[in-house]
């Protein structure tokens, strides 16, 4: 065998152990078809090496609040650090559905996302992928006294050295951004 035949054979061997070291390191959690399952009942997962749960109230019923979620073509307009949504399927939707995908950029990141879970005024789930991490984003909106939504934001994160990359602390001040962002757009006085 040649010296470069011995090269190529050992690099088949060295590819293996290096995916597992770091499956092992950053752990690469489940599939993304047990995320979608997840999702589909409202859950993230509890095993993520990266996960967040905030909550806003907001001066705002249900209504108006769900429309801005799912409006999410428009996403830019209210939170700056979105920079630009797409829908892909189904083609020329002009908001979030049951089953859509969609894609968004998030500063230099684009996250690909598919709505698991649709409830109207309820409920809203989504998984998605960006390089290597995978995620799940649930939204709940709940009515509070004094005709006001209480939203929360429960996330998690996983893929390869993802704890090491992006904590859940981090994680939890982009979602409590997000979510003061919505509050002040989907509030009648602006605040």
């Amino acid at each position: 065998m040649t010296s470069a035949g011995l090269s190529r054979n050992a690099g088949l061997r060295i590819a293996p152990a290096l995916a597992l070291s770091l499956m092992v390191l950053g752990g690469c959690g489940p599939s993304m078809d047990r995320l979608d399952e997840l999702a589909r009942t409202g859950s993230i997962d509890q095993n993520a090496p990266v996960i967040a749960r905030v909550q806003i109230e907001i001066d705002a019923q249900p209504a108006p609040v769900w429309a801005l979620l799912v409006d999410a073509t428009r996403w830019p307009q209210w939170d700056p650090e979105i920079s630009k949504v797409s829908i892909t399927q189904p083609p020329g939707a002009g908001s979030l559905g049951p089953g859509a995908r969609f894609t968004w950029g998030e500063g230099s990141t684009t996250v690909y996302s598919k709505v698991q879970l649709f409830e109207p005024e309820r409920r809203l789930c989504w998984t998605g992928t960006a390089l290597t991490a995978k995620a799940i984003h649930a939204w709940e909106l709940t009515p509070a006294p004094g005709g006001h939504t209480l939203v929360a934001i429960n996330e998690s994160m996983d893929g390869p050295l993802m704890a090491k990359l992006y904590s859940s602390q981090q994680l939890a001040e982009s979602a409590h951004a997000w979510l003061a962002r919505l509050k002040k757009a989907a509030e009648p006085h602006g605040t």
